[in-house]
């Protein structure tokens, strides 16, 4: 009888911590305040990256072959769409890169933005190649510094991609500090032109009906600053994290 006591006693106790480890790990599984904010501001990002995207395309490609302005339809998916899936591939709440290791994110976050600028400084040279007059309004200057940029920061991509490697010549901190800062810099730039871009006469001819286009365009305007801030708050916290605390 007493062992049979003994069993039951160490039976109860094996019952109650499978009971306390359960509940951990339910507590463990349920998303917290801040996550369930991180997903709704992807979410509500997304929404205006697809907006901004599919009426740009659709205004493009609804055209004549011969009149379609491949200039604004290469710039808004290579700038727009491409470039800003590619910041937030590290994400904590980016749906599409949860199941993918650190190493499989920084991969994926260094192709989208290859094709991105690739399909975006196609656009910007079409647009060179079908002017004759360069870079007199704020569209075009900041398209032209967007597109130095650009390349700079892919260069710097590459190093940042390999960091580990070039550690004997450059500190990986320093590496991807500069990484960070000139990727940010060259997507507000992106963002700025394409933001002064609903001010050309390309927008003027082929958007919405002239009634509406005033309301129109601040409403696109409004939504180019969203995902910029939106789609850059995740970079920003990384190069200051870096500088700040030295562990980016």
């Amino acid at each position: 009888m007493p062992k049979t006591g003994k069993f039951i006693i160490n039976s109860a106790k094996e019952y109650k911590n499978r009971s306390i480890d359960n509940r951990s790990e339910i507590n463990i599984n349920v998303p917290t305040l801040a996550q369930r904010l991180e997903f709704s501001i992807a979410v509500l990002n997304r929404l205006l990256i697809g907006f901004v995207t599919f009426y740009m395309c659709w205004m493009c490609l609804r055209l004549k072959v011969k009149e379609i302005p491949f200039h604004a339809l290469f710039c808004t998916v290579g700038f727009v769409f491409l470039m800003a899936e590619g910041l937030m591939a590290h994400y904590r709440s980016n749906a599409w890169s949860q199941l993918c290791y650190r190493p499989e994110k920084t991969r994926l976050h260094w192709i989208l933005q290859l094709i991105g600028s690739i399909v975006g400084i196609i656009g910007i040279g079409i647009k060179i190649c079908l002017e004759n007059k360069h870079f007199y309004t704020i569209h075009g200057v900041l398209g032209l510094v967007t597109l130095i940029l650009c390349l700079v920061s892919l260069a710097s991509g590459l190093s940042s991609l390999y960091a580990n490697e070039l550690k004997q010549r450059l500190q990986p901190i320093i590496n991807k500090a500069v990484h960070n800062a000139l990727g940010l810099c060259t997507f507000t730039l992106a963002m700025l032109s394409m933001y002064y871009s609903f001010e050309t006469e390309i927008f003027m001819d082929y958007s919405l009906d002239a009634a509406n286009y005033m309301d129109f365009r601040l409403l696109m305007q409004i939504m180019i600053c969203l995902i910029l801030i939106l789609s850059s708050y995740g970079p920003l916290w990384c190069f200051l994290y870096s500088k700040i605390w030295k562990c980016c």
